[in-house]
């Protein structure tokens, strides 16, 4: 049955190792019904291949393309979580004001490593212990940062003013 395999040959032979090969990777029931619905109709777009190969090798493409489309998918809720939490962070960013003597680009010119904690603690008015849980580094560092971070922004202040 190489040359002559259609959609429903496919569908009947696979639906159920394919579905429950998705089941275990994405551990919902309706994610794996999308992901192997996703991959059939991908199948259909490369039926011509698929009578090609042999019975192991459409099996092996099958799972490949279920397992292809699920990390897709996870990457996918990934950046969209990423973006997510960017955007909240923003936003309670631009509530707080900035202190007088300080600049947006005074801010945006500072280290990552000594912006992140003066935004938590000068912007948010957390504790260097919330600082640290937030940043998963020791409270200790968190202070040590500020200190680093009040001794750069001291120094840049007038060149970049």
């Amino acid at each position: 049955m190489s040359g002559d395999v259609t959609i429903a040959d496919l569908y009947e032979q696979f639906e159920s190792v394919l579905h429950r090969y998705a089941l275990r990777l994405a551990r919902d029931a309706d994610r794996a019904d999308d992901l192997v619905q996703e991959t059939f109709i991908r199948a259909m777009a490369h039926l011509q291949l698929l009578r090609q190969l042999a019975h192991p090798q459409r099996r092996a493409w099958l799972y490949r393309v279920v397992r292809n489309l699920f990390i897709d998918e996870q990457r996918a809720r990934q950046r969209q979580q990423a973006l997510v939490e960017q955007l909240a962070w923003d936003a309670r960013l631009s509530s707080y004001p900035i202190p007088g003597n300080v600049s947006w680009e005074l801010l945006d010119a500072i280290p990552e490593r000594y912006s992140e904690v003066l935004e938590r603690r000068y912007l948010l008015g957390m504790t260097s212990e919330e600082i640290g849980q937030d940043l998963g580094i020791p409270a200790a560092t968190a202070r040590s940062r500020l200190r680093l971070a009040m001794k750069w922004l001291r120094k840049h202040r007038l060149e970049l003013l």
